[in-house]
């Protein structure tokens, strides 16, 4: 613990140290070609999507721009270096898990006049859940490329057996309880049953579309101190906790042999699972026989479930911003989302006009790495998706700029309540207390200026 902490610190004192003035742009002369970078994250067929289209066709529309790529593994310390060191990415792709600190540091520049400029963008074509990890002070500092939100996976076959209806978009905790509990089953009574209703990752990350669905929150008003003990975030605990005891197969290392729930969905051995949105394309290629389904994630005081966007930033160092804004234009086009949807399907693209086209039900894949999905397969694994975001089903409240903090002590809290059997209500007051505490400490933090 001590060593996390000091990592933290060392990580605030670096985010204070790259509290950059801005650089000025540096001209080009007529016919100049100039080399920005962009980076990102993710597997290598992800980038193959960068290096083998998207950057050529970049270059071939802007013949007077060379991008060079860069894939960083460890990426939102590798990114907090990089600046410290003044040698940061032109375009760097964000999420809202971690960049709305960055944002507040100044690591970025603010975008809003060439989005409303002559070679903008229409900001009304955007999902508005996707504007709000990029949003601060009144200015925007990015561009949405996704959005990503947990949702509820489920076993047809086991369904069937169990002579149960399948999970949608009215459930409630109580649906919930009620399905695991006839879907987990343990004929010879061992204590290990061989099927089981729920599983998931039984952490702080899970918990915390219980925290909203309960009614509660994470932040203040400006998400200064956290607000997470109150009796919404309690139940929410005490729920996870009841789901926990009764259900999961992951509870001990020995039972499980080191594999994660997913595999266990995999095998066909659970009836429903908790995951991303990105978990799907996982499932039909490791499982192309296994028949499973999609749902929002049960309600309770509300339906509601938490996600996270990818956005593109130009940084506060580029020498060229200009050309920096025709990659982030071009890496949010219509087509550039409509492509990474098709081809990726992780998460659904942050345009309207994708999302509500044809093009967002013909998923073709990738060939070798990512498998298509059939029409005829679309609305059972995917209609969750856009039914929560036509409905505004889907919060990023709990991204902030002291995201890690929180996550830190509040995530300690959800450890020792479902793995120790602490009591939830000291558990959270306590975090609550030593997080606002070290938000304290850690002092206000610093902005790019215009």
């Amino acid at each position: 613990m001590l060593r996390t902490l000091s990592l933290i610190a060392l990580l605030c004192l670096i985010a204070r140290a790259v509290v950059v003035s801005r650089r000025a742009p540096e001209s080009v002369a007529p016919g100049q070609t100039v080399t920005i970078e962009m980076s990102v994250w993710g597997m290598p067929w992800e980038s193959a999507l960068y290096t083998e289209s998207y950057i050529p066709e970049f270059e071939r529309q802007n013949p007077g721009i060379k991008v060079r790529f860069a894939n960083f593994e460890d990426y939102p310390n590798r990114i907090l270096l990089s600046h410290a060191g003044g040698i940061a990415p032109d375009v760097i792709r964000m999420n809202t898990a971690f960049a709305e600190g960055w944002l507040r540091r100044g690591l970025a520049l603010p975008l809003d006049t060439y989005i409303d400029g002559p070679d903008g963008i229409d900001r009304n074509d955007f999902i508005p859940v996707t504007w709000q990890g990029v949003q601060h002070d009144g200015r925007t500092w990015g561009v949405p490329q996704d959005i990503n939100m947990l949702g509820l996976y489920y076993n047809k076959a086991l369904f069937d057996k169990a002579g149960l209806a399948y999970p949608n978009a009215s459930w409630t905790w109580d649906d919930l309880k009620r399905a695991a509990d006839a879907l987990t089953v343990d004929k010879d009574k061992d204590g290990h049953p061989e099927t089981v209703g729920l599983d998931t990752a039984w952490n702080m990350f899970y918990y915390q579309p219980l925290v909203y669905q309960a009614g509660g929150h994470f932040w203040n008003a400006d998400k200064t101190r956290v607000e997470v003990s109150g009796p919404e975030g309690v139940e929410a605990l005490r729920f996870m906790k009841s789901l926990m005891r009764r259900y999961t197969l992951t509870q001990s290392n020995s039972t499980r042999g080191g594999l994660g729930p997913d595999k266990f969905f995999e095998q066909g051995r659970l009836g429903m699972l908790i995951d991303g949105s990105w978990r799907a394309p996982s499932l039909k290629g490791n499982a192309p026989g296994l028949q499973f389904g999609a749902a929002p994630l049960p309600g309770h005081k509300t339906a509601i479930t938490t996600g996270g966007s990818c956005f593109w930033a130009v940084s506060s160092q580029s020498r060229h911003p200009d050309a920096a804004w025709k990659l982030v234009k071009f890496l949010s086009s219509k087509e550039a989302l409509r492509q990474y949807w098709q081809q990726l399907w992780v998460a659904p693209p942050a345009r309207w006009s994708v999302l509500r086209s044809e093009d967002f039900r013909n998923v073709t894949g990738m060939p070798g790495s990512i498998p298509g999905l059939p029409r005829s397969e679309w609305q059972e694994k995917c209609g969750w998706l856009q039914l929560c975001l036509e409905e505004s089903r889907v919060t990023v409240e709990s991204a902030g700029p002291y995201a890690e903090i929180m996550g830190l002590y509040v995530g300690k809290a959800v450890d020792r309540v479902l793995l120790e059997g602490a009591d939830p209500v000291r558990e959270l007051r306590q975090a609550q207390h030593q997080a606002n505490a070290r938000i304290g400490q850690a002092g206000p933090l610093g902005g790019a200026t215009e």
